[in-house]
This record gives C-alpha cells, sequence and structure tokens, in this order.
C-alpha cells in the first residue's frame, strides 16, 4: 500500500481527533483511533489486529489515554476499516470522552467507582448535544482514586474523588494535568455531574477552540460557585503506569503490559491475545499510559506476564522502556523533525541507571508533545533549528538550548554520566537532578556545543 505522506503539520494540529469515521493523514498514510467503554475479550482484540494488517500497515499504537490507532491506511481502506469494526458490535466511545480508570469497579482502594457519574455525563451532554459543538479532544476524567493514579492525564475538566468526615465528595479541576489545572474546590455527589456539564455548556458557546484552560477561576465560580465546597486543597498524585500483576476485585487479577514505547506491530498483539485466550483469560481492554490490561485468575495473568515479558512487551514499572514518554515520530508523523524510536531505543539502554519510574524522559518529534503533556525531567522536540531540550518543562516551551540533531547521543550519554558521577547512595533520579539544578543539566547536555 502507498502511505500518503504529508509536508510537515503545525503545532496547531494538535487537537485534531483522528476518530475511526475521520482519519488523520500522517507520515505514513492515515490514521484511524478507536476507544472502548468497556472492556472486550482476546479474540475480538486479535480481529482488530487482523483489521490492522489486512487494511493499513500492521502497525499499531496504545495512546497515553488507552485508545488504540490504526496506521498506515489509504483512503479506501480506511473506509473499509471502519465498516468492518463497527460490524463487530465493540463497545466503542461514540461522543464525548469521559474517562475513568481501568481498574473502576475492580480496585477495591478507591475511594469512589466513576463509572456511574462518568455515564450520567456522557448521556447528558449526548442529550444536548454538546459533543458537535466542543473542541476535538475535549476530554472529562473521573478520577475515583485507588491503585490508578490518572493525575498526569491532560484534561479539560477533572473530578478526584476525596473522602471527608465520611463522606465522598470530588474536586473539581480545571484545564490540563492535575498538578498545573485550577484547583476550584469540593462538589457534592449529587452536584457533580451537574457542574461539569454546566462547565461543558460554557466551552461550547466559547466555540469550537475553546479548551478548559480557557476558563480562569472567576469564570468557574460564576458558573457553578453555589455547588463548590470550601475546603483545603488536596496534593496532586503521579500518574501510575498500570504493569505487572494487580489485584482486581474479588478473586480476580489484571495483567499489564505495554508495548515499548507504545507502538508495536498488530501481529504481536495477536499472538499475545491468542496466548490469553488458552490460557482462559476472557477479557481485556487498552488502558492508559499506553497500557493494555488482561483481566483473569492469577494463575492465567502471571503466565501472560511471562509470555509478553519474552515477547518484547513492558511487563513492569521498573523497566527503563516505561520512563520514556515517545510519540510515533518520523516517519509515521507528517510532523515529526526526526525518528524519535530510535532516540529513545538508544536512550533506554544509554540512560538505564537514571531510568527509574522517578523520572520521565519525553523523547516528542515535534513542538506539540502529543505523548506527554505533563512537565517532565527533560524534554527533547525537534524543531526547525535542531533538537530543542527543556529542563523540568514540556515540549513546546520556551527551550533551555537547542542541539545539532546529530548531537543528540552524545547529549544523553553526558546526561548518563552526570547521573553516575553525581549521584548518592539511596538517591533517586529525581532527587539528583533536583538537586543538581537546571544549570548542571543544560552544561552536561550543551558540553560539546560551547
Amino acid at each position: 500500500m502507498t502511505a500518503l505522506f504529508n509536508p510537515v503539520q503545525p503545532v496547531s494540529r494538535r487537537g485534531a481527533c483522528p476518530a475511526l469515521s475521520a482519519p488523520m493523514p500522517t507520515g505514513d498514510g492515515l490514521l484511524s483511533r478507536i476507544a472502548f467503554e468497556e472492556d472486550i475479550t482476546p479474540l475480538e482484540m486479535k480481529r482488530l489486529c487482523d483489521l490492522s494488517d489486512f487494511h493499513g500497515n500492521g502497525l499499531m499504537d496504545i495512546t497515553a489515554r488507552g485508545s488504540l490507532q490504526f496506521r498506515g491506511l489509504s483512503p479506501e481502506s480506511a473506509r473499509f476499516l471502519e465498516k468492518e469494526v463497527l460490524a463487530l458490535g465493540l463497545p466503542l466511545r461514540d461522543g464525548l470522552a469521559v474517562e475513568v480508570s481501568p481498574l473502576s469497579g475492580r480496585d477495591e482502594t478507591e475511594i469512589a467507582d466513576g463509572r456511574s457519574l462518568a455515564d450520567e455525563i456522557r448521556r447528558e451532554a449526548k442529550a444536548l448535544g454538546l459533543a458537535e459543538k466542543l473542541a476535538a479532544k475535549m476530554s472529562v476524567v473521573i478520577d475515583g482514586g485507588g491503585y490508578v493514579s490518572m493525575g498526569d492525564l491532560l484534561a479539560d475538566i477533572r473530578l478526584k474523588a476525596q473522602r471527608l468526615e465520611g463522606q465522598v465528595f470530588w474536586r473539581l479541576f480545571v484545564g490540563g494535568p492535575e498538578s498545573s489545572s485550577v484547583d476550584a474546590g469540593l462538589v457534592g455527589a449529587g452536584a457533580a455531574a451537574g457542574v461539569v456539564l454546566e462547565l461543558l455548556a460554557l466551552l461550547a458557546k466559547k466555540g469550537p477552540l475553546a479548551r478548559g484552560r480557557d476558563l480562569d477561576r472567576k469564570m468557574i465560580e460564576a458558573i457553578c460557585g453555589d455547588h463548590l465546597v470550601d475546603w483545603a486543597g488536596s496534593e496532586a498524585s503521579p500518574s501510575f503506569v498500570p504493569l505487572g500483576l494487580m489485584a482486581a476485585g474479588g478473586a480476580g487479577f489484571a495483567a499489564g503490559v505495554a508495548p515499548a514505547f507504545s507502538q508495536i506491530k498488530a501481529a504481536d498483539i495477536a499472538r499475545l491475545c491468542e496466548a490469553a485466550a488458552v490460557l482462559g483469560i476472557q477479557s481485556l481492554r487498552p488502558a492508559i499510559n499506553h497500557s493494555l490490561l488482561f483481566f483473569g485468575s492469577q494463575r492465567a495473568c502471571g503466565a501472560l506476564l511471562a509470555s509478553a515479558g519474552t515477547s518484547g512487551f513492558v511487563t513492569a514499572a521498573g523497566d527503563g522502556r516505561s520512563s520514556i514518554a515517545v510519540c510515533p515520530g518520523a516517519p509515521g508523523c507528517a510532523s515529526a523533525f526526526y525518528p524519535t524510536h530510535e532516540l529513545a531505543s538508544f536512550a533506554a539502554g544509554a540512560c538505564a541507571p537514571l531510568l527509574d519510574g522517578s523520572v520521565t524522559l519525553h523523547i516528542s518529534g515535534c513542538g506539540k508533545g502529543c505523548a506527554h503533556p505533563a512537565p517532565s525531567l527533560l524534554t527533547f522536540s525537534g524543531s526547525d533549528n535542531g533538537m530543542a531540550f527543556s529542563i523540568f518543562g514540556r515540549a513546546g516551551d520556551s527551550p533551555d538550548g537547542i542541539l545539532p540533531f546529530a548531537q543528540q547521543r552524545a547529549a544523553l550519554s553526558r546526561l548518563a554520566r552526570l547521573y553516575e558521577k553525581e549521584h548518592k547512595p539511596g538517591e533517586n533520579a529525581a532527587g539528583l537532578f533536583g538537586r543538581l539544578g537546571r544549570q548542571a543539566i543544560v552544561a552536561a547536555l550543551r558540553q560539546d556545543d560551547r
């Protein structure tokens, strides 16, 4: 199949949503995306992999939000893919993205099961026709607490469960990841859905380009101030990567795996799904942080993790690859200036000691930063002038420096040497680089660029 190559897209292209019925041009053809509201079976997932091989180039992505992407489509094959996916009758998300933890209802440590609240918001938003008036990537996150935190997941509107004096409240955040969004205060459980819908209606009035970050505290309080409870704020919690063996309610367990750097051959996922079916695993779901959760008995999940590990999947948070956020890069993305996966593979080996789970290395093909909207220890992003890098920032931020593309590997090697030279026993990478500060990190990266 001939790929459709397109010129580099401007940063403003971030926000386009390549849904199943509206595929988006990329460097390796069209890209279509689906997301699920409920579990599917391993054999249904295998069928999707077969469709990826037949209609696309056989590469699939699992996104940071847990969506599944088909790559390398042509205009004709994208239409056939849509028809055949819909014919499977899967629980596809349609309309406004209202997301809950992949373990909601299964996690005995969660404060509240957010599924019914999410269903109410979806239902009322559809009845009001809001989805058609809102930005394409408008998202609502319902974080019930528990084992899998969703703090780093970008959200226009976020509700996070909090228990006070024996009652469940929802803390309202607006405009971004939890750590940098507006903390508007607590909302009672009975008013939570209504508050979200009022804010969505306000954004709809502002037009299809308006996002949660466009609402300041004064505007938020004007809309839902009567429902807000005056109470001290809560600490932001980092997003947990759901990998390895996890309890999943009752006698059930979950096996969390992830493709290295979020992209994998459809045939590799298909083989893992066949193994899961043989082991008696009956359901799975693509999940946040580019992961895939299989649900079954402890024995079956343990055996599947062993099989996944030997097949190249990431199966534990301690794997350095899980500390690297990377987009498809060139040639897969038309916006990318360089092949991000090649640099990520190098970094996983050269920087393994510092990739201890306490920091994130973000490797972005351009300034959009699609793979990791939150700040990270070090962000590399492609630009017209070379490799821009930001310390403790995001792609698209004013860079701390720009390196020639040819120096990207050497710069990472120097960062690894800085870690080996300066870290103290028992000190993790976050503590070390926080102690050294921005100036020392920049000096190490730019050593050969003076």
